[in-house]
């Protein structure tokens, strides 16, 4: 290769490598412009949501609270299934290393028995107890070899009682994390039974005021223009932002493709009323056991994850061309604004936020703001693995 081309070769590296940070800080730039429209946007949320009840504006906080102190156990709770399997590795090491010891003792104990029973000045011995210069040849090429044995097995026994000292003192140390933990466990438990306790005086204090007010329907009705202009902002928002999907992960060929979010029991169906109201139900509740997982149920990028009046902790992501999925009444949420995320990805957890008595779901697919049927788009009894 001459130089012409050598220098040519550098000059189209350099410059694909500047391409490609310069197409790095752009993509940057655009997730930091979303992320501050769209922490306007909720920031504009919580001031309208202060301005309303003071037991809604408590009911956020606590629900807020109880959803970091759930996924401050649920790290809690992988931690200890970590720190078990960590003690029960170091247990049956400890168990392989004490027979590889036991082994060992008793090889060495034949050999030094062995050489006992020879008695002293052995290598003499055995190099004169044959008068063929062949065979004391031999017996000194044997005895070479059960001294190097011997050495062997004491350097290994040496070695073995190194690794058990080793290993006692990290089990001591992984039984010592283990009580850290357990204790750290107990102290968010006795937390989140308190805040519980909270909610619920909370929830009992805002049906009071809402039943004193006559404002079941009303609020019924508020809660769904919330969502709606919610929806309204985020479309507007994310109109500007480029899609930088490939082909194959378009959102609209997935109909009928697509797994729930959670397993469970499928209530409150897409089209149903919702009484006091004329309203109808546009998405569903999915009925599942309080912590379970909410899977995402395609690729696309977090637009919003914070706590909305009538939603409690909301997630929404944005798959492009106008499509989005809804996430709502989670106990807690697992992504933030921006984030990428793929089909079966865990991004809440089931609750009950919102206000909600029972544990579950709520989910919903928008087109251009417009609600679809959930079941048109997800497969009968298709659940992702909780």
């Amino acid at each position: 290769m001459n130089l012409v081309a050598k220098v040519l070769i550098c000059a189209l590296l350099a410059y694909s490598g500047a391409i490609a940070a310069d197409d790095r800080a752009s993509k940057q730039k655009e997730l930091d412009m979303l992320k501050t429209r769209i922490e306007k946007l909720r920031s504009t949320i919580e001031i309208k949501e202060k301005s309303r009840s003071s037991n809604q504006t408590r009911l956020r906080l606590i629900e807020s609270k109880i959803g970091e102190l759930a996924g401050e156990i649920r790290a809690t709770n992988n931690q200890l299934k970590a720190s078990r399997k960590v003690l029960r590795n170091l247990t049956s090491e400890q168990a392989k290393i004490e027979q590889r010891i036991e082994q060992h003792n008793k090889l060495l104990a034949q050999q030094l028995y062995a050489a006992y029973t020879v008695g002293p000045q052995e290598r003499v011995k055995l190099l004169f107890s044959q008068q063929n210069a062949a065979q004391m040849q031999r017996n000194l090429v044997y005895y070479q070899y059960l001294n190097r044995q011997r050495l062997d097995l004491i350097e290994t026994a040496r070695q073995n009682q190194l690794e058990l000292e080793r290993n006692e003192l990290e089990t001591r140390q992984a039984k010592v994390d283990l009580e850290r933990i357990l204790e750290q466990q107990q102290k968010q438990k006795a937390s989140l039974t308190r805040d519980r306790n909270q909610r619920q005086n909370i929830l009992g204090a805002l049906e009071k005021e809402l039943k004193k007010q006559g404002k079941d329907l009303s609020r019924l009705e508020a809660n769904a223009r919330h969502l709606g202009e919610l929806i309204e902002s985020l479309s507007d928002i994310l109109a500007d932002v480029p899609d930088q999907r490939p082909e194959q992960q378009k959102f609209a060929k997935l109909r009928g493709k697509l797994a729930w979010p959670a397993k469970g029991e499928v209530a409150n169906l897409y089209g149903n009323l919702k009484p006091p109201s004329n309203l109808r139900w546009q998405g569903v509740i999915i009925r599942a056991p309080m912590g379970n997982n909410v899977r995402a149920v395609s690729h696309g990028r977090v637009a919003f994850a914070d706590w909305l009046r009538g939603m409690g902790n909301l997630i929404i992501i944005d798959h492009g061309d106008g499509y989005l999925s809804l996430y709502g009444h989670n106990q807690s949420l697992f992504k933030t604004t921006g984030d990428w995320v793929e089909p079966g990805e865990i991004i809440a957890s089931v609750g009950n936020s919102g206000g909600q008595k029972k544990a579950g779901v709520y989910f919903e697919i928008r087109k251009r703001g417009q609600p679809q049927n959930p079941g048109r788009w997800c497969k009968t009894s298709n659940w992702f693995a909780t």
